[in-house]
C-alpha cells in the first residue's frame, strides 16, 4: 500500500488536517432566511411552434414582495421536455433561472408545465441550488404562484433559504 508523503508529514508532526471533522461533530447550522420577489416578465422568446429538445428564454423586472419597489432582474433558459396534444398545447420545461438583486445572485432549477406558452407557467415549486453574495451557498426552495393580474404576466417567489 503506497502512503501519500504529506499523510506522514501530518503524522510525524502531529499538525491536523485543516477541514477534517471529527465523529460527532454536527455542521454550523445557517440561519433560515426569508426573501419574497414579484416578477413581471417583460421577455418571452419561445417560438410559436415549439417542440421538444427547443429552448427558450423568458425573464424581466423583479419587485420587493408588493411588486412597488424594484429590486432586479431574473432570467430563465428553459429546454422542452414535453408538448401535450391538447389545443392550445401544455407545454413541460426543465428551467435554470438566476435573479440578480442588489445583495447578490440567487441561481433555480426546476420544472415548468405551460397550459398556454402566451399565458405563463403553472404554480410550481423550484430548487435553490446557489448564489453569490449575500447569497453565496445559499440552498432551499422557492414557491411560485401567479400573481392575479390581467395585464401582465407576473408571478411572485416566496424563498425560504438556508
Amino acid at each position: 500500500m503506497r502512503v501519500q508523503p504529506w499523510l506522514v508529514v501530518l503524522a510525524l508532526t502531529g499538525g491536523t488536517l485543516v477541514g477534517a471533522g471529527h465523529v460527532g461533530d454536527q455542521p454550523t447550522a445557517r440561519e433560515a432566511q426569508t426573501l419574497e420577489v414579484t416578477a413581471k416578465r417583460t421577455l418571452m422568446s419561445a417560438p410559436a411552434n415549439i417542440a421538444v429538445g427547443g429552448g427558450f428564454v423568458s425573464g424581466g423586472e423583479l419587485y420587493d414582495g408588493a411588486g412597488r419597489t424594484k429590486l432586479g432582474e431574473g432570467y430563465s433558459h428553459c429546454g422542452v421536455v414535453s408538448v401535450s396534444v391538447a389545443v392550445p398545447p401544455a407545454v413541460t420545461t426543465h428551467c435554470t433561472s438566476v435573479f440578480r438583486l442588489p445583495d447578490g445572485q440567487l441561481q433555480l432549477a426546476g420544472l415548468r408545465t405551460y397550459k398556454s406558452i402566451a399565458g405563463g407557467f403553472d404554480d410550481t415549486t423550484m430548487a435553490v441550488t446557489g448564489g453569490t453574495g449575500k447569497y453565496a451557498g445559499a440552498r432551499g426552495e422557492a414557491k411560485v404562484t401567479r400573481a392575479a393580474s390581467r395585464a401582465e404576466v407576473t408571478y411572485r417567489y416566496a424563498f425560504a433559504l438556508l
